[in-house]
């Protein structure tokens, strides 16, 4: 009955993560394209993106506290909510302004929504088991996010791209009935209910533990390349300069995002069993060189090879670092140490469209790919020489003096 219990409970938390990022991928074709729509820069047009990773930024340590006081479920139906409706609005405004401020409110829905969630995976999961059950849940949100730019390209040559933003809202909506009707409270949520001041203590332990560190490191490397890459540079590049439509790139972004749904089950294992680091490493290594290789390209197929390129290495990146930090707190608030973690995620979200649109406005578009890869290929071999493996079986333990 136990065991019954809590493939439920995973379950439970795979269904409503699968819709959310279905909706996310139906927007990522045009979302950039959208913006550039008000008649904006490249740089404003990315802020489309940054401001979404600065509502996200902003919650996370808000929404870990809130996690921990009052329970994983009731941020995510906050979350979900808030997701719901504001990608409605989005579609519905003529004002680039107004547009910002729907994306920011809906990036603290999703902050709260995916700390909650994560939590919620960190209570249930087992150390031995974490990166096997995380290649599982990321293999059921990949399908959702392969299937999601496929679908938003044909939705928006069909219908036209605000369209697109109405299918987020409507799986939004699916998410958050889900949520409300089958996702369950953990014991862990209980654990430390009575905390609800910024974790001075806390901070300071995490800041000298080198499993968690690095895990941050690693995903906020992941999300940088996600959101200033995969989401706002790479369909600039394949509308400008390979002159696709948005149907191709919709594709182009899917074929990144298949490659990881064949991978993450193979990864997980690999996480079990050789260990969180040499995972993350390899894996930052080989998407930093599909950094280096979209700039040569510029034919549909090509793009297409290269994204696959880049989905291989991703794979690694997603749940890796997530099951090293879930290693690094055990013992600590759940909540708000995963709010911590997804802080620095959303550091790395929110930087790479800010800082990337400034490069590609005045040095070409794609000179920031160059400038991702060697990020890439630079924190790989910091966490290479520097990183600690957190699984419990290959953590390597101090030789004992004898005297």
């Amino acid at each position: 009955m136990g065991e019954r219990s809590r493939t439920s409970d995973i379950l439970s938390i795979y269904v409503p993560s699968f819709f959310i990022f279905v909706g996310m991928g139906i927007v990522s074709p045009v979302l950039t394209i959208y913006a550039k729509s008000f008649g904006v820069s490249i740089f404003l047009a990315s802020m489309a993106i940054t401001i979404y990773s600065v509502g996200r930024l902003v919650m996370d340590f808000p929404a870990g506290l809130l996690a921990d006081k009052f329970g994983r479920k009731p941020l995510m139906i906050v979350g979900a909510v808030l997701i719901t409706f504001t990608a409605f609005l989005n579609a519905s405004t003529d004002n680039f302004l107004v547009f910002l401020i729907y994306r920011f409110i809906q990036g603290l829905g999703s902050s709260m929504w995916m700390t909650s969630r994560t939590t919620l995976l960190a209570d249930i999961l087992k150390p031995e088991e974490r990166g096997r059950v995380l290649g599982y849940f990321q293999s059921f949100q990949t399908i959702g996010q392969a299937a999601g730019p496929t679908i938003g390209g044909f939705v928006a040559t069909w219908w036209g791209i605000k369209a697109n933003f109405y299918f987020f809202a409507l799986t939004g909506l699916i998410s958050l009935i889900v949520t409300q009707f089958f996702i369950r409270e953990t014991v862990g949520s209980q654990a430390h209910e009575s905390e609800l001041t910024f974790p001075k203590d806390l901070m300071a332990r995490l800041v000298k533990n080198k499993g968690f560190i690095f895990a941050s490191i690693a995903s906020a490397t992941a999300f940088f390349a996600m959101s200033g890459i995969r989401q706002t540079m790479l369909p600039i590049y394949a509308a400008q300069v390979a002159n696709l439509s948005p149907a191709d790139i919709g594709m182009i972004l899917s074929a990144a995002t298949i490659a990881n749904l064949f991978l993450t089950i193979p990864i997980g294992y690999g996480i079990d069993l050789l260990g969180r680091k040499p995972i993350v490493v390899a894996s930052l290594i080989l998407y930093g060189l599909s950094m280096f290789l979209f700039p040569q390209v510029s034919t549909f197929l090509l793009l297409c090879i290269v994204s696959l390129i880049m989905g291989i290495g991703s794979s690694g990146t997603q749940q890796a670092p997530l099951a090293m930090a879930t290693d690094a707190t055990i013992g600590e608030p759940r909540g708000i140490s995963m709010g911590i973690f997804r802080f620095f995620g959303d550091i790395g979200s929110l930087i790479g469209p800010l800082l990337l649109g400034v490069v590609a406005d005045n040095l070409g578009i794609i000179i920031p790919f160059y400038i991702m890869g060697s990020i890439m290929i630079l924190n790989s071999v910091l966490i290479f020489i520097l990183g600690e493996e957190t699984l419990p079986n290959k953590k390597r333990v101090p030789n004992k003096v004898i005297s």
